[in-house]
Formats: C-alpha cells, structure tokens, sequence
C-alpha cells in the first residue's frame, strides 16, 4: 500500500499520509495514536498485528510511557470513531491473546487499480433501510419510508430493483452494505445515514456503492431540519431520486402521476401500520 493512497472502507476513506479519516466526505475527529494504529492495521488487514508490534510501531524504544494504558485508550478512541464494538466489532476485532486486525470488510475495499464501474453501467441495485444513531420515536418510520420511496421510484426503469420486503431486515449502519450487495445478487447498493449535526439541523447522507471493490459510484449530502425531517421523508426521497436518476442513464424515467399517487398511499399504510405495531 502507497503511503498517499486512500483508503475505503464502509462509510470511511482514511488517507494515512496524514491520518485524516472522513466519513462520507466529512472528516472525522482522530487522535495521532489511533491514527497510527488505524494505518498499521490497514497495511495488511488480513494480518493480525501483535500487542507488542502495536506499541513499537507507536513508541520509540526509549519513550517512558504506560503500553498497555496507552494502547488500550488508542484503540478504544480509535473504535469511537469508527462508532465500532469491541464486542460485536464491523472493522477493528480483537484477536484473542494474539492482538488486533481490520475485518473482511476493510479487506475488499482496498485502493485497487481494477477499472471501476460507471454508474451507468448499474442494471440491479438494492436500497438498504437507513441508518441512525437517534432513538426518537419516529426515526425507524422515517428511514423505512425514504427506502420504500427510492425503491418504488427506481422501480420503474428498467433497472433491476429487489422489493422492500427482501432488504428490510438489513440496516447498513450496522452492517456491511458490500457483502449484503453480493448476497442479494445485486451490482450496486443505495445506503443512507441521518446523522444530527447540532440542534436544528440533520444531515442525510447517501452513497450508492459498487458491491464488486465498495467503490463510491454516487454521492450526496442533504442538510434538514431536524424538527421537519419526520414530515419530510417523502420529499427527501424525491430529492434524492431526482439526483440520482439522471446520473443512472437513459434506464430510468420519471414515475406517472398514478404512480405518485400509488407511493402517497402505500407511505400512508407503512405510517398507519408502524403506528398500530407501536
């Protein structure tokens, strides 16, 4: 691996020329140390790297520090970033009495000189439910709804489009979206994060991600009101379609007006149903 080259991984790309970690372009908080580690681990993923590799790698011979405190804050700081657990791990896992390594998931998505595919090469796709960190109560409808929304709109080209009812149980938050493609049969997977930048505002990501390398094919970012977004989950889909549908090619179509109204009724039912559920 070149030292200048990025790297991706799920919702990250880490450059470790200068240990600058972005989750869906956005950067994220990283300390030198986890950094550091977050790099070693990279180098060679399916390579397990010792306590003690760790530690020589991060500290000088001659440097008077606590190892083990020390490497145990920098991969606890590292896991927060990547909002990983040490217990059900998605990248960084714990190798019992040996040390540490990335997971598959960090594996296949290494910088490769392959040829990527275009976007509008894409003939099936798979849209995963959202994820979010939030617990309020309307989140799950919201992330159900913008999901169902895209796949009845893609629906109508001529793309190969999987139902709701076959993705609903995957979540790509907690998952990977990649491996979860391929399983499905599908060439690329639409994922999304809701993700509340302050008090007012949300922020919606998207990604429609190759499932042959876990290469970005398309990209965008909504900003929202975080009080409005529950009123809303039908508009942000409609905008996120009508971003994504041109760069798909002469494939996909604007949806007919009964076809609209059949999306109103069918949010109407899911809204109707979550709330007798609840």
């Amino acid at each position: 691996m070149k030292a200048s080259s990025s790297i991706r991984f799920g919702a990250f790309e880490f450059n470790p020329q200068i240990c600058e970690l972005r989750k869906f372009g956005l950067k994220v908080k990283l300390t030198p140390q986890a950094g550091k580690v977050l790099a070693l681990l990279l180098e060679n993923p399916a390579r397990t790297r010792t306590r003690e590799e760790i530690c020589q790698q991060l500290w000088p011979t001659n440097t008077f520090v606590d190892f083990e405190h020390s490497l145990n804050k920098a991969i606890h700081t590292l896991r927060q970033a990547l909002g990983d657990s040490a217990s059900s791990p998605r990248y960084i896992e714990t190798v019992p009495g040996q040390g540490y390594r990335c997971l598959a998931t960090a594996q296949e998505s290494m910088h490769r000189s392959t040829k990527r595919r275009a976007v509008d090469e894409v003939e099936s796709i798979a849209v995963l439910p959202f994820g979010s960190e939030y617990d309020e109560p309307y989140v799950p409808f919201l992330e159900q709804q913008i999901a169902l929304r895209l796949i009845n709109t893609l629906s109508r080209s001529k793309l190969r489009v999987l139902g709701y009812t076959t993705v609903k149980h995957y979540k790509a938050a907690v998952a990977n979206p990649q491996g979860i493609g391929r399983d499905l049969g599908g060439q690329a997977v639409i994922v999304g994060e809701i993700v509340r930048c302050n008090n007012e505002d949300a922020l919606v990501y998207v990604e429609l991600i190759d499932v042959t390398d876990g290469a970005q094919l398309w990209g965008m970012q909504l900003k929202q009101n975080w009080a409005k977004l529950s009123e809303r989950g039908e508009q942000v889909a409609e905008e996120i379609s009508q971003q994504l549908t041109p760069s798909l090619g002469p494939s996909t179509k604007a949806g007919r007006p009964h076809d609209q109204q059949r999306d109103a009724s069918l949010a109407v039912l899911l809204k109707k149903a979550w709330q007798d559920a609840g």
